[in-house]
């Protein structure tokens, strides 16, 4: 039985004219295979609703999954202004994609509808990928009532039109911000994944005061803000605005989580001296200011490959995605291209393809819920069972 998985990266004047070379290419490798799923990663500067047109066209009903993202990733490099598409075929390997656009207006109950969905499938599920807007909406109830579903899983949230407070994502035939996509890997298929970061705890820690939803609004009684005035300088004012509010991601919160440092990123900070975060601290919560280092960075990403490759087993690996957190293009910045070479040599012939994420997700083992992870790469492997 043939299984494959190929990729194709696409220029041009608009996202559909982008996408539909991208697709061409993939599909020209699979000669006369079929796909049975459809991934993408494509650049902010086009339009996703004309990415995922653009591919509809080609693909027909093929499930589709990804998202945008401010810099894609394909083989051992990154692809600036590029759509990066990939293809996995096999007739075993089965794929069903959903797109869920009441995702910001209500996490939580479409989370429910989520895991109804997932219940009554009548394809039983391998492995479930997601991918949300990163800006608006969370995963947190998602990823809590995934705990009561023993499967791997594996995802990241969009960075493309980040700034703008819009990411968008792709799922079946429909892409949009606001939004989750949803794909359930069945048959032959399996995934493997592994997450890893090299932010490391500056030894500086103070107690998180008053909070709403993901935002922190006070740290030891003061403004949430005054953690990096105190620190870095520069008057409270001053990082409300770039550059200093594009910056910030840079020093994220190390939380006391059961021994262990939870990283929580950042997004920018608030006119008012809070912090908007990436997902929910807790009030209450020791938080440690973290630093990045770029050796331990490319040290985790290493490993994250290797784990992910554990994971599967004797599984046949197909492709792999790679989930880059955007504070890792910050960190490294002209030197950015080490990240993804790093992880296509650890891959070996493996073919990569990913993006720049605002958060990652994977689950640790499968009698854990999945986790939201900052400022980490986290690998996907799909793979085939022979």
């Amino acid at each position: 039985m043939t299984r494959i998985a190929v990729y194709g990266v696409g220029q041009g004047l608009d996202g559909r004219d982008a996408a539909m070379k991208a697709t061409q290419k993939a599909l020209d490798q699979l000669g006369a295979l079929r796909p049975a799923l459809g991934i993408v990663f494509a650049s902010e500067e086009f339009d996703l609703g004309e990415v995922a047109s653009g591919m509809a066209g080609l693909l027909g009903e093929t499930p589709l999954w990804g998202m945008s993202t401010v810099r894609p990733l394909a083989g051992d490099r990154e692809v600036p202004r590029s759509v990066v598409v990939a293809l996995v075929a096999g007739s075993d390997l089965k794929a069903q994609a959903h797109f869920w656009n009441t995702f910001a207006l209500d996490s939580t109950e479409t989370a429910r509808q989520v895991m109804r969905h997932f219940r009554s499938d009548l394809m039983l599920p391998q492995a479930v990928l997601l991918a949300a807007d990163g800006v608006n909406g969370t995963l947190a109830p998602l990823c809590s009532m995934l705990a009561d579903l023993p499967v791997a899983v594996g995802g990241g949230l969009a960075s493309g039109g980040f700034s703008s407070g819009k990411t968008a994502v792709v799922g079946r035939g429909q892409a949009g911000h606001s939004a989750l996509s949803t794909v359930t890997l069945g048959g032959r298929f399996r995934l493997g994944t592994g997450s890893g970061h090299g932010w490391r705890d500056t030894g500086l820690h103070a107690t998180i005061g008053k909070t709403r939803d993901v935002w922190v609004q006070t740290i030891e009684d003061r403004p949430a803000v005054e953690l990096y005035v105190q620190y870095f300088g520069h008057e409270p004012r001053e990082w409300a605005y770039p550059p200093l509010n594009e910056v910030v991601r840079l020093y994220p919160l190390g939380i006391e989580n059961n021994g262990n440092l939870l990283v929580r990123s950042p997004l920018r900070v608030e006119v008012d001296g809070s912090l908007r975060m990436s997902a929910v601290v807790p009030s209450g919560s020791v938080a440690h200011l973290m630093l990045g280092d770029p050796q331990a960075c490319l040290e985790s990403a290493e490993v994250a490959v290797r784990h992910a490759l554990d994971e599967i087993g004797p599984a046949r690996p197909l492709i792999a995605l790679a989930l880059v957190d955007l504070a890792w293009l910050q960190l490294f910045n002209v030197r950015s291209g080490q990240i993804v070479a790093t992880i296509q040599d650890t891959l070996g012939s493996i073919p990569v393809i990913g993006g720049y994420s605002l958060g990652q997700i994977g689950r640790p083992a499968i009698n854990y819920a999945p986790m939201i992870y900052n400022q980490s790469v986290t690998i996907l492997i799909l793979a085939s069972q022979e």
